[in-house]
């Protein structure tokens, strides 16, 4: 089984695993009012890709 790719963003590319990990956890069990407004409260700037853009499948 092949290494699982990270594609990471601007806001995401200097964080560890760990701290990725907490943060996918934190965003699954936002309700949908609390994810609005995490998504609101971010730079659009800093939500695109970090690095290579694509994944080989």
């Amino acid at each position: 089984m092949s290494e699982k790719k990270r594609i990471l963003s601007e806001a995401t590319k200097d964080m560890t695993g760990e701290q990725l990990a907490g943060l996918q956890e934190k965003v699954a069990n936002m309700s949908p009012e609390e994810l609005r407004e995490f998504r609101n409260s971010h730079d659009p700037d800093e939500m695109g890709f970090w690095g290579e853009e694509s994944v080989d499948e």
